[in-house]
């Protein structure tokens, strides 16, 4: 299980988490704003927006992309095509988050007054559910192709991934309030 975990961390958190951390840099920065349209206003609300969907895809993908120069890469498709499925993944995994919450009259960017932590908790699930599923789909019975040296069954791949990145997603952000470079957990 630790095989799994490790790979995990390196070829599915480490290149999410950095296109994460760069996504909120160029907002802050400004950067690419005539791409700063919401995707659906009234659906997902102003945060979810058209340089998201493009930055979040194209620096998953590049990160992956030098991940692979320097280490061997155990994914089964090109890297940066790879990196590209994950940023993708990970913005459409948080969709329906914020459609719900958007239903429930909660704030872009905000979070449920009544139930905060529900809100926070839904945050960090999201994107790692989503991901998680789709890796136990397509991980079992196909383990060479990642890598592996043992097999895994789904509900193994599920809670590792999910785990793992939720846990990590969770932390990362508290260092990044911490930093001042997020706003809120």
């Amino acid at each position: 299980m630790a095989e799994l975990l490790v790979w995990n961390l390196k070829w599915v958190l480490l290149p999410t988490a950095v296109a994460g951390v760069l996504h909120m840099l160029v907002v802050r920065g400004g950067v690419l704003s005539r791409l700063a349209q919401p995707i659906w206003l009234s659906g997902f609300g102003s945060n979810k927006t058209w340089r998201g969907v493009l930055v979040m895809t194209t620096l998953a993908a590049i990160t992956l992309w030098v991940q692979a120069l320097v280490t061997k890469p155990n994914v089964p498709v090109h890297p940066a095509l790879w990196g590209a499925g994950l940023g993708l993944l990970y913005v459409i995994a948080e969709l329906p988050n914020s459609f719900i919450k958007r239903r429930l009259g909660i704030a872009s960017g905000g979070q449920s007054a009544r139930f905060p932590w529900l809100s926070a908790a839904a945050d960090k699930l999201d994107s790692a559910l989503l991901g998680s599923m789709v890796l136990a789909l397509w991980i079992p019975g196909n383990e060479s192709e990642f890598g592996f040296n043992q097999s895994y069954g789904f509900w193994t791949v599920v809670s590792v991934s999910l785990a793992a990145n939720s846990g990590i997603h969770a932390l990362l952000s508290w260092i990044l309030v911490a930093l001042h470079i997020k706003k809120r957990f």
